[in-house]
């Protein structure tokens, strides 16, 4: 099992590798969306095919550089406990994993709870392709799936431009996209690669955002000349 967890995660470092030095800087913005969206999966399939010479040379050779607390934890757990009979019939493997799952499972609930607590406290403006909730005291905007949320200190003049940069998030189902990494730092919270991960795509959702918006604000330039 070790093995396959280092494999999924030697492939999550290929791909972002990829991502980073070769698509990053490029404007097809959907295309980047998908790739980021399918290489984790994909490096998670890559692993059962059995090719005994690659197993081989992973396992020989990357687990030694790769933090032993992240590959090889029962290693780091064993040297501690070897001493005392009692604690070496604990499986400290799953115990520490099943910690880590219930811990991320309760930030992800929090999280989301807050959300609506924000949609139950505060006033809600149904609009043609989505609910405004309209917050007090912030300067800030976001959007969760059909809701979106802005701060009412925003200045009026950037308040529509905003709205239509959150619907594109909206429309596009990005919300999918952060839930979807959102369930994978629950059951791989211990891999760092995640969240690198999450991080790209998030920037990619704002480019694909701010294209669109850019996009129809110099059509409708466009048409009223």
């Amino acid at each position: 099992m070790i093995n396959y967890i280092l494999q999924v995660i030697l492939f999550q470092v290929l791909f972002l590798a990829i991502y980073d030095f070769f698509l990053s800087k490029e404007t097809f913005f959907t295309k980047n969306r998908w790739y980021l969206l399918s290489t984790p999966i994909l490096s998670f399939l890559v692993p059962l095919i059995k090719i005994p010479t690659f197993q081989k040379a992973v396992s020989q050779e990357f687990m030694v550089y790769l933090p032993e607390i992240v590959l090889s934890p029962e290693k780091v757990i064993q040297n501690v406990i070897q001493e005392t009979t009692f604690y070496q019939s604990i499986n400290y493997i799953n115990t520490l994993f099943w910690l880590g799952v219930v811990l991320f499972s309760m930030l992800f609930l929090i999280k989301l709870g807050k959300i609506i607590n924000l949609i139950r406290m505060y006033k809600a403006e149904q609009q043609a392709d989505c609910t405004l909730i309209l917050i007090p005291n912030q300067t800030k905007a976001f959007s969760f799936f059909n809701y979106i949320f802005l701060g009412k200190e925003i200045p009026a003049s950037q308040q529509e431009k905003i709205i239509q940069h959150e619907l594109v998030h909206s429309k596009q189902r990005h919300s999918f996209d952060l839930l979807f990494f959102e369930f994978l730092k629950i059951i791989m919270w211990f891999n760092p690669m995640i969240y690198f991960y999450q991080q790209r795509i998030t920037l990619v959702h704002e480019y694909i955002s701010d294209d669109f918006v850019s996009k129809k604000e110099a059509k409708e330039i466009y048409i009223n000349k």
